[in-house]
């Protein structure tokens, strides 16, 4: 059985989806897809991960298919938000997963809500909707698709929760998928290694651009102006092609940038 992932938002012009409590949502899908993709192949699940670089949304509101070829289910990763609740209250906001009306069954979902709510997260429920375009791409090709808000991006309490229980929530997420396919969940091992593992594609995800030569062709000329007029600090009169900026961090950048470039036109 082959599932694809989805991180929600990012692509070019970037998206960065809900902004919260010190996180990204694009980024943090992103991190989760890949958290979560070796854990399906631990259960036999064929994963394939959707080209990060783009946004699904995007995609398929243009017209583009997404590649569904051979693939039974789709989870789509976001972070919900509109708690309002930066400070925190004591209580989480939760989690909730939305699937098309006309889709069959929900015990995958059901699922992987009980595992989230398991952690601390409110169980918000599976709920039925049609109005999310990837949602209904992918079920109008006849493939199942789940898009999983994970928790609130803009409740302190659901971000500490996330912040200090991230692996355990992928693991959530992974477990319930093979419960609800019926598979047998396996008991957790010592993670260390699956945690390296798992910075090493983390740093892949969000690398270090340590000079402009590292920037990706499509920024390149817009990082040289703001280095050249001081919007980032990365360069120096001896290296002034010096970026020192993650991928995350220069993402939030060139979205600033842009908004005082379109102020002060």
């Amino acid at each position: 059985m082959k599932i694809l992932l989805i991180a929600g938002h990012g692509g070019t012009p970037y998206d960065s989806g809900a902004v919260g409590c010190g996180y990204t949502e694009a980024v943090e899908t992103r991190r989760m897809a890949m958290a979560v993709a070796p854990k399906l192949k631990k259960y036999g699940f064929a994963v394939e991960i959707y080209d990060q670089s783009r946004d699904a949304y995007k995609v398929v509101t243009q017209g583009v298919s997404l590649p569904l070829s051979g693939v039974s289910y789709v989870i789509e990763f976001h972070l919900n938000s509109a708690a309002n609740d930066r400070k925190g209250n004591g209580r989480t906001t939760g989690s909730e997963i939305f699937v098309h009306p006309s889709e069959d069954g929900v015990g995958v979902e059901q699922a992987i809500l009980k595992r989230l709510s398991a952690l601390g997260f409110t169980n918000r429920g599976v709920k039925r909707n049609s109005s999310f375009a990837v949602l209904r791409h992918v079920k109008r090709r006849g493939v199942s698709h789940a898009l999983i808000e994970t928790c609130f991006i803009d409740d302190a309490d659901d971000m500490k929760l996330y912040k200090n229980k991230f692996y355990e929530i992928a693991d959530a997420i992974a477990d319930g998928v093979a419960e609800g396919f019926g598979k047998t969940v396996q008991e957790k091992e010592d993670d260390t290694v699956t945690r390296k593992e798992f910075e090493v594609i983390y740093n892949k995800v969000n690398p270090l651009y340590k000079t402009i030569s590292d920037v990706p062709d499509y920024w390149k000329a817009e990082v040289r102006k703001m280095i050249d007029c001081g919007a980032i600090n990365g360069g120096t009169a001896d290296n002034p092609n010096d970026v020192n900026m993650r991928y995350e961090a220069l993402q939030a950048a060139i979205v600033a940038y842009r908004a005082a470039v379109e102020i002060h036109k």
